[in-house]
């Protein structure tokens, strides 16, 4: 679907940053820190995040145990200040010490799992609403974008994700549907709901399930960096449309 290599993609991917630690534990936590903060522009949210892990000098994990933020003041992002920054330092570390974010994830229901996982952290979080918004729920009929994303990243074996939990099945994920995921999809025929959301993001999963039941969230990379790269315009384009592989199936490439 894209043409491009998959390490040339992850140049403008926040999985990325993740990726560059060898550790596990590293990797959880960086690839935590860089799905809660991927919304918005590519460059905007990568020059944050290469502060952030500026300040963690290569070690992500022991930074949010040792609780000392003081290297992350005057760093904020869009409507997130630098409390809230810090304190979602403070929620990975808080997390690492009572078992693990994969602990959090444990059952069996995919909705059920998120919207326990969000209960929990909730309840030993800040209650200022720009941090709240980290803490979407599938309750509130949110799209879980970020925590969908971070979980891809953790489950999935398959390049270029992760792979580091072992008790969740890359069938049970749902996929992270942004923008540019909605729209293609609605493109493709994948999606008939008007707007995104949980129950959008569940639709879209079971569509993509059709083609591969036990790993549908193999395409997901693909769609989402159609998008990103600018390779699809969301309108007819004479100068893509006619090369793209996916025109006989796309309403525009029709």
């Amino acid at each position: 679907m894209c043409s491009t290599p998959i390490e040339a993609r992850l140049e403008r991917d926040p999985l990325r940053f993740a990726r560059r630690f060898s550790s596990p534990a590293d990797q959880e936590v960086a690839a935590f820190l860089a799905a809660m903060l991927a919304f918005g522009r590519v460059e905007l949210f990568g020059a944050v995040l290469e502060r952030l892990f500026a300040a963690a000098e290569g070690q992500p994990a022991a930074f949010v145990a040792r609780g000392d933020f003081r290297a992350l003041r005057g760093l904020y992002y869009r409507w997130h200040p630098a409390e809230d920054i810090v304190d979602l330092c403070a929620l990975a570390g808080r997390v690492t010490r009572t078992g693990g974010f994969e602990r959090l994830f444990s059952g069996r229901d995919t909705t059920e799992r998120m919207t326990r996982a969000i209960d929990e952290i909730r309840a030993s979080s800040p209650s200022r609403a720009s941090f709240r918004r980290f803490l979407p729920s599938p309750r509130d009929g949110s799209a879980m974008k970020r925590w969908c994303l971070f979980l891809r990243w953790m489950v999935r074996t398959q390049a270029p994700d992760l792979g580091l939990w072992r008790s969740f099945s890359p069938a049970a994920l749902v996929i992270p549907l942004d923008t540019h995921v909605f729209r293609i999809s609605r493109l493709l025929g994948l999606v008939s709901r008007a707007t995104p959301g949980w129950s959008a993001a569940g639709e879209l999963t079971a569509a993509l399930a059709k083609l591969h039941p036990a790993d549908p969230l193999r395409y997901d990379f693909a769609l989402a960096h159609l998008g990103i790269s600018g390779d699809c315009r969301a309108r007819r384009d004479d100068a893509i449309c006619p090369a793209c592989p996916l025109r006989e199936i796309c309403v525009h490439g029709r």
